[in-house]
């Protein structure tokens, strides 16, 4: 809405706006504010009567300070930076802490996400670095087991250790396997 056509009533509705934030009583009243727009006028009961008679009638004058407020609002809301530039250092920033505390699952959650921000990382692809179907080798799956646990660069003598471990855990699902299926064999051929 822009400034009221009637220079009186977007004087009063500004005076009236300024005085919401007056600091003693006098300054906030509506009658100080319809003096400033019609200062013929006598004060006291006089100004504060027609002040109120003009906001019943003129209703586009509150509707004025309304506005005035909700642009102040605005100005005095801060400005939320999502640069990548900002997001990339904050990032950075996240990357530095995780790597200081030893956390390599933050860490590294915080570097994808700056390789994201700078366009090396497409922001819908589904990369994960820990994903087993991503593995081109054993070698592969031995790191990402590691690094699941927070190993962050695994030496090969770890990652052979890893494959290992990763050996004799499928022989003994396996293992589990087939004694479920036996135990199930033999409970069908019972049958009832």
């Amino acid at each position: 809405m822009p400034a009221l056509s009637n220079p009186r009533y977007e004087r009063f509705a500004q005076a009236l706006f300024a005085g919401l934030v007056g600091e003693t009583r006098v300054k906030r009243a509506q009658s100080t504010a319809y003096l400033t727009a019609y200062p013929n006028c006598s004060n006291g009961n006089s100004a504060e009567a027609a002040a109120s008679r003009l906001l019943r009638r003129v209703k586009s004058i509150l509707e004025r300070v309304r506005e005035l407020q909700a642009e102040q609002n605005k100005r005095l809301e801060p400005k939320l930076d999502l640069s990548k530039e900002r997001i990339g250092r904050r990032l950075d920033q996240a990357s530095r802490i995780a790597e200081h505390q030893g956390n390599a699952a933050a860490m590294a959650t915080s570097e994808l996400g700056i390789a994201k921000v700078v366009g090396l990382i497409g922001a819908s692809d589904d990369y994960n670095p820990t994903d087993p179907s991503k593995a081109n080798s054993m070698q592969d799956i031995g790191r990402m087991l590691l690094q699941s646990v927070g190993f962050a660069s695994p030496d090969d003598a770890s990652i052979s250790l890893a494959i290992e471990a990763n050996d004799a855990f499928v022989a003994r699902l396996e293992e589990i396997r087939v004694q479920q299926t036996r135990r199930l064999m033999k409970m069908t051929t019972k049958g009832p």
